[in-house]
């Protein structure tokens, strides 16, 4: 190993092999692009072998195995569950792996979470920011999220690989549509979902989007139905002494406190990072590399654990960012 900290990489993408070459096959190319997906097939993704090489070339202790291709129904979803779970079994030092679930099929979503907790015995849940057309507040979610709570699973969340209604062209899809899904996931989660289910774990991706910038607009039209504001001032924008006022900012701040972040997506661009800082604590942010897409090789991961290191304000900012916090969320001993 290059270092002696703990390293634990939260966001990382493996394809079991049967899956990958059948997308493989469909694509004719590198990359498959169809109405739900919009995907770079890297071959490393479902080379365990690359992974394995890759991570021990950059330190890193223990990869949390996730991917987006869900969206493609049940089979795909068990594919990946089966896949994964065999990957942690032969490797349990090294992966974690998530549950997939194909949530626009509801009654096969119920069925494949129990699946994947009694039978294959994975400790997190890899959900995206929408699906299809479900979003995270969808009612047909509750039934998933009183049994994600009651066993105390992460929730992993993904922006699609193709939002709805997204565009392809200059990469739209990729460097604006998806922080967007992620960010309107966040306000949803917030909304809706933890006051409901206040004992579940979310890990937003990407630094959480457009947060860094949208979280003061966020805060300003936080209203929930049960806020004692008054009548000529509902539905209004709130400014920040106004959110104090009817104590709305630290309603807003509890929830907000709740959410992880993982640092993947920037292309090492430390400003992010900064910026981050700004609306999280360093205990809510975590590493991710989104390997083999962003990070495709030890030294795209050492550049990226640079960024981290460099911005810390305290070795114990820099140990929770980069392994810390993610040890103890995912009980990793």
């Amino acid at each position: 190993m290059a270092s002696t900290e703990l390293i634990v990489d939260v966001h990382h993408h493996y394809m079991p092999a049967p899956l990958f070459d059948r997308l493989a096959a469909q694509a004719g190319g590198r990359r498959i692009v169809t109405n739900e997906l919009s995907l770079t097939l890297n071959p490393s993704r479902k080379d365990l072998e690359a992974h394995l090489r890759v991570m021990d070339e950059a330190g890193v202790n223990m990869a949390i195995l996730t991917d987006q291709v869900q969206v493609m129904g049940v089979e795909v979803a068990r594919m990946l569950n089966d896949g994964i779970a065999a990957v942690e079994k032969k490797n349990p030092k090294r992966f974690l792996g998530a549950i997939h679930l194909p949530i626009h099929e509801p009654k096969a979503a119920e069925r494949e979470l129990g699946r994947g907790i009694d039978e294959l015995g994975l400790r997190a849940v890899a959900l995206l920011a929408c699906h299809l057309d479900v979003q995270l507040d969808n009612p047909i979610m509750n039934p998933l999220y009183e049994r994600i709570q009651r066993h105390n699973l992460p929730i992993i969340i993904h922006p699609q690989s193709k939002p709805v209604g997204s565009d392809t062209i200059y990469n739209l899809d990729r460097c604006v549509f998806r922080p967007f899904e992620t960010t309107q996931a966040i306000v949803r989660v917030m909304a809706s979902v933890l006051p409901r289910f206040p004992g579940l774990r979310f890990v937003m991706p990407h630094l959480g989007g457009g947060a860094s910038s949208l979280k003061g607009r966020m805060m300003a039209f936080f209203e929930p139905e049960d806020a004692e504001v008054p009548t000529e001032l509902k539905g209004y924008l709130k400014t920040q002494s106004e959110q104090k006022r009817f104590g709305l900012a630290e309603r807003f701040e509890k929830l907000f406190r709740a959410l992880y972040f993982d640092t993947a997506g920037t292309g090492a661009w430390r400003p992010a990072l900064e910026a981050a800082f700004n609306i999280a604590s360093a205990d809510r942010i975590m590493f991710g590399t989104d390997y083999p897409l962003e990070c495709k090789t030890a030294a795209n991961i050492l550049e990226s654990l640079a960024v981290v290191r460099e911005a810390a304000r305290s070795p114990e900012e820099r140990a929770a960012m980069l392994g810390k916090t993610a040890a103890g969320l995912f009980k990793i001993v």
